[in-house]
């Protein structure tokens, strides 16, 4: 597997000379910032239930995928995952289309803007696991993501050391959305200071058909 994900590192890497994927250029850096940090959604645990989010054979979408990362990485991990990688941007659609043929036959791309494909009924409330990594405020992306998942599934999200704080200001819109929010405990990287989360965030009820809103209203007007 580390393999793999180290083919897939480089592949990002190259492309990344013709492209901006990543800021982080330095293979160690990235394996730590990036390998690393994607592969920590795998160890979730649900609290008292001894189980993860992404139980064999989950449809999981990562939201704002980017370079991939965490998307093709858990794709990569867990081969067993059904995984779609939703990007707005074309170019970025277009690597995770080659990337993925080479390293992940268990993930497809999907080229759209969150705020209109959570309007799709092929693909509103149809997910296990929505996930979003470095992709907006905590209330834009809990916007984005709870509508494309199931009662009773969940959105993964990144966050940074004031995690707990950004929930505390988020009650209303996850109360809004049908979402309830967990803080897991912080982590560090290899070589890194900063501090990390992970937010668990449980969905609890059906969320009004109004959400998201149209392109760019979660960011300028996050609820």
């Amino acid at each position: 597997m580390q393999e793999k994900l180290r083919a897939y590192l480089d592949e990002v890497l190259r492309a990344n000379r013709q492209f901006n994927l990543t800021a982080v250029r330095d293979p160690e850096i990235a394996w730590s910032k990036h390998i690393l940090d994607s592969l920590q959604g795998l160890m979730i645990e649900l609290a008292g239930e001894g189980s993860t989010p992404f139980a064999s054979g989950a449809r999981v979408l990562d939201v704002g995928s980017g370079a991939g990362f965490p998307g093709v990485v858990l794709a990569i991990a867990r081969p067993d995952l059904q995984v779609t990688l939703l990007e707005a941007t074309r170019k970025k659609c277009n690597f995770l289309e080659a990337a993925i043929s080479l390293h992940a036959p268990n993930a497809q791309v999907l080229c759209a803007r969150a705020e209109d494909a959570g309007h799709n009924v092929n693909l509103r409330e149809t997910f296990d696991v929505a996930l979003a990594r470095a992709v907006g405020s905590f209330s834009e992306v809990c916007e984005l993501c709870l509508p494309f998942v199931k009662i009773g599934g969940h959105t993964v999200l990144w966050r940074g050391q004031y995690a707990p704080l950004e929930i505390e200001e988020s009650k209303r819109a996850l109360q809004t959305l049908g979402g309830a929010a967990q803080v897991l405990p912080a982590y560090a990287l290899p070589d890194h200071d900063a501090q990390y989360h992970l937010v668990l965030v449980k969905k609890t009820k059906t969320t009004p058909p109004i959400y998201p809103r149209r392109s760019g209203v979660p960011k300028q007007e996050p609820l």
